[in-house]
C-alpha cells in the first residue's frame, strides 16, 4: 500500500517546487527522494538522535519533544517553501502544491489532512512548535498514509 501512502501537510509540500519545478504531478519515486533530500539537508542542522528521525517518518510525534525535533520539522517546512512570516503553514501555498505536484490518487487525502489541522498553529506561539504540532495533527489524521522525511 506504500503507492497509497499520502504526502499530507507539510511533507505534501517537501521540497517540490525547488527539486522539481514543472507543471507535472510527481511520482512516489520522485517524493520519496524529495523527502530524503530534504533529510540530508535538516538533519545536520540539529543534535537528533537517527531514532528520534525515523519516529518522525514513522509517524511517531512525542507531545514532549524537545526544540530540536520540533525545529527539525520547520527546516523542512522552510525547504518546501510553505511557512508564512509567522512562521505558520501556509495554506494557500500547500494547496497550490498539492493541486500541481501530487498524484490525482493522492491530492484529496492531502486536501483533507491539510483543511483538518488548518488552525493548529494558532495554539502556539513558537513557530517550531507551530510547524511540528500541524504536521503532527496530519500525522494523527491518518497515520496509515502519512509520510514525512
Amino acid at each position: 500500500m506504500k503507492d497509497l501512502r499520502i504526502v499530507t501537510l507539510v511533507v505534501a509540500v517537501l521540497l517540490m517546487e525547488t527539486l522539481y519545478p514543472s507543471d507535472a504531478a510527481m511520482t512516489m519515486k520522485q517524493i520519496n527522494e524529495s523527502m530524503e533530500t530534504m533529510r540530508r539537508a535538516c538533519a545536520p542542522k540539529f543534535d537528533l538522535p537517527e531514532a528520534s528521525l525515523n519516529d518522525l517518518k514513522a509517524g511517531n510525534f512525542r507531545p514532549d519533544a524537545g526544540k530540536e525535533l520540533k525545529c527539525y520539522a520547520k527546516c523542512i517546512a522552510q525547504m518546501a517553501g510553505t511557512l508564512t512570516k509567522k512562521g505558520e503553514i501556509s495554506f494557500s501555498k500547500t494547496t497550490a502544491q498539492i493541486e500541481a505536484l501530487l498524484p490525482a490518487e493522492l491530492k484529496a487525502g492531502a486536501k483533507e489532512a491539510l483543511k483538518a489541522c488548518k488552525d493548529v498553529h494558532s495554539g502556539y506561539k513558537d513557530s517550531c512548535d507551530k510547524v511540528y504540532f500541524s504536521v503532527k495533527c496530519a500525522a494523527d489524521f491518518n497515520p496509515d498514509i502519512f509520510i514525512f522525511p
